[in-house]
């Protein structure tokens, strides 16, 4: 319950990301056959999970309405990730390095994907904590 009021907080505190934006990837996304679901039912899963969105299957994407830029933008880049390359669950390093890879890349496009300052703060902190896990990982695992 903690984790999901944390969760519901970040997100109000969050600018959503441009509706016009959200309809353009949703209607290139279907042309492949995707599928970008949006709804207050989907909200409160998405809540209860600590998330803004979320890769349901290879065919659907799940976000919350009031979706950042950021977890918008990161869950794209996170399918195209896994669509390139199948990372298995257990795989901690790689999963940690997609990670990783998906924080810099949102940070580095700031301005181009309209990320605010409190969402580059959250992703900073996130990065960091990736950077460490992996570190640890690395260190456990020689």
């Amino acid at each position: 319950m903690l984790y999901s009021e944390k969760s519901q907080n970040i997100i109000n505190k969050q600018k959503p990301i441009d509706k016009k934006t959200v309809a353009r990837v949703k209607n290139a996304l279907a042309v492949k056959g995707i599928v970008l679901e949006q709804s207050v039912e989907w909200d409160n899963y998405l809540v209860v999970k600590g998330m803004e969105a979320v890769t349901y299957n290879d065919k659907t994407i799940i976000m919350h309405t009031n979706v950042s830029a950021s977890g918008f933008y990161e869950k794209l880049i996170h399918y195209g990730q896994l669509k390139k390359k199948h990372v298995e669950l257990g795989d901690e390093e790689e999963i940690l390095l997609l990670e990783i890879e998906a924080q810099e890349r949102l940070i580095k496009n700031q301005r181009a994907y309209k990320i605010t300052d409190f969402e580059i703060e959250i992703l900073t902190k996130n990065l960091n904590w990736y950077i460490i896990q992996l570190e640890k990982l690395r260190k456990d695992g020689i």
